[in-house]
């Protein structure tokens, strides 16, 4: 392929501005894609961290509070933004899950409007082109998050996307500047990441510096959108200091010395490092040679300043990852939105070459391989579901394992409420695994440390069984030690031998009280 082939999806026009027809078809193609994306999440149903903050909001607006009576790892921030269709599902009397998925595309829809209205008005010379992708990027917004769809990355990263294209219209040279009310907007509108975890501050700032460096001005840092995002963040931490002191102060530290410390570098490389390099890789084939996209090096950008968080927490989860590969998608199609031009994929050879121009085939690669951690559901198995809606009415439900998804969305699906103070066994586990490693690296006092508070958990979790007798007992198959343990060590034997098993799958085995008599349904 010569220099001068077009590896671009289209021509451009001059005019930024997409036409009558091109806007209807790209309005069409995307209440479509809403509807599509509607039935094709149902494979997925409401995730557990999703389902877990439901549960959190229904708990706080019925009287809990938080952090004393109901502990959530992360910062309010995380349940105040489900608030607002918890309560007002409450109010219409209808399920709170039907609502924050409709939270979530309204979040999809005004963060890609905004987007787009930034794009338009910076007059980007691929505006065009831009334009006939629009379904496409919005494709990824509402059909590719998958597993991470309604978590706070999820709606977080749709609403920063618009701060992203007004920081690629900042590092435009001799660009006349977007107005005052345009960027306030767009900085309320990107803040929302940032209040979900404050180190994705670090997707603002490389792009920032970026754009101070390509107009050789601190003006794009000190922008109004960033005044209103320091502003933000700033009334944030005042409000949690003020409202939930006990997070700062008793929580966070716990927090820090033991779920944090959990990392697994091996998963994190092979889920998502690897994939993310094809994905720069990609990046790099469709560079133009000699010249640097202000759209496609923001995006850039902002994907490798996603990969620290994601490094940070060395979780694995699928969602922890999301902001990092959606930025990088994205650069790889606003770089195919470029007018043709010299790059470095002169040459692309493929089965998928074949049937379509190299610069989509690439980029179709990189979203195929990049999707894979994103399509495996955590949802459990109807018949589970059903024998146990069968077996009760409206249960209070309690687990015994690590992972929250044993027991969310469950305890919503079978009509159960939740009767534990934590959402899981993450403090007993995490101080377990962390024992044993400092037992192993010889440091006997930390050992011994981390072990008391094994025992302070354990002890705790035993009374608040016995206080509160859950009718259901989520079990995951997958920890039989810390089960064990529990049993052997902290009385669970006799809790336990109260229950009799009635369903499993292959990560959940489910318990019910052998003097469980169903009461009548609860609305």
């Amino acid at each position: 392929m010569s220099a001068s082939d077009d590896l671009s999806i289209g021509p451009v026009c001059n005019s930024a501005a997409p036409n009558v027809g091109v806007a209807t078809r790209n309005t069409l193609a995307c209440v479509g894609i809403t509807f599509l994306g509607i039935l094709y999440q149902m494979r997925w149903g409401t995730i557990p961290d999703t389902s877990w903050l439901i549960t959190v909001c229904e708990r706080v607006l019925s009287g809990d509070q938080l952090y004393v009576e109901v502990y959530e790892t992360n910062p309010p921030f995380s349940i105040w933004l489900y608030l607002p269709p918890v309560a007002l599902a409450g109010m219409l009397n209808v399920a709170p899950e039907i609502l924050v998925h409709a939270w979530t595309y309204l979040a999809a829809i005004l963060g890609f409007g905004l987007a787009c209205l930034v794009v338009r008005r910076a007059g980007f010379p691929e505006g065009s082109a831009l334009a006939t992708l629009a379904p496409a990027f919005y494709a990824l917004l509402v059909l590719f998050p998958g597993l991470a769809f309604s978590e706070r990355e999820h709606i977080g990263m749709a609403l920063f996307l618009p701060l992203l294209a007004l920081l690629a219209w900042r590092a435009r040279p001799a660009s006349p500047p977007p107005g005052l009310g345009l960027a306030i907007l767009v900085g309320a509108s990107g803040s929302i990441l940032l209040l979900v975890k404050p180190y994705y501050a670090l997707m603002v700032l490389l792009p920032a510096l970026f754009a101070a460096w390509r107009r050789r001005s601190l003006r794009p840092i000190f922008a109004p959108e960033m005044w209103v995002i320091g502003f933000v963040c700033t009334a944030y931490l005042v409000a949690v200091t003020s409202l939930h002191p006990e997070y700062i102060s008793d929580f966070l530290p716990v927090l820090t010395d033991t779920y944090l410390k959990i990392r697994g570098y091996l998963a994190l490389t092979l889920q998502y490092c690897i994939p993310f390099s094809f994905l720069m890789f990609l990046a790099w084939r469709l560079w133009p040679i000699g010249r640097v996209p202000e759209l496609a090096t923001v995006a850039t950008l902002a994907s490798i300043a996603g990969m620290f968080p994601l490094i940070y927490q060395a979780k694995g989860w699928a969602y922890h990852a999301y902001p990092a590969i959606l930025c990088a998608i994205f650069a790889l199609l606003c770089l195919l939105a470029l007018p043709a031009a010299a790059r470095r994929a002169e040459q692309w050879q493929g089965a998928m070459s074949l049937f379509m121009k190299p610069g989509i085939a690439m980029v179709l690669m990189g979203i195929i391989v990049a999707y894979a951690p994103f399509v495996t559901t955590q949802k459990p198995s109807a018949d589970l579901v059903q024998t146990v809606r069968s077996a009760t009415v409206n249960p209070t439900v309690a687990q015994i394992g690590t992972d929250l998804a044993v027991g969310h969305p469950l305890t919503r699906m079978v009509g159960g409420r939740w009767a534990e103070t934590y959402v899981s066994d993450w403090l007993g586990t995490s101080a377990l695994v962390l024992s044993a490693k400092a037992r192993r690296d010889g440091d006997v006092d930390e050992a011994d440390r981390y072990l008391a508070m094994v025992e302070r958990y354990a002890a705790g979790k035993r009374e608040e069984f016995e206080r509160i007798r859950p009718d259901i007992v989520a079990i995951q198959k997958s920890e039989p030690v810390w089960r064990k343990l529990l049993e052997s060590r902290f009385g669970f034997d006799r809790i336990m031998a109260e229950y009799r098993p009635i369903a499993e799958d292959d990560e959940v085995l489910i318990y019910l009280r052998n003097d469980y008599a169903p009461a009548k349904a609860v609305n």
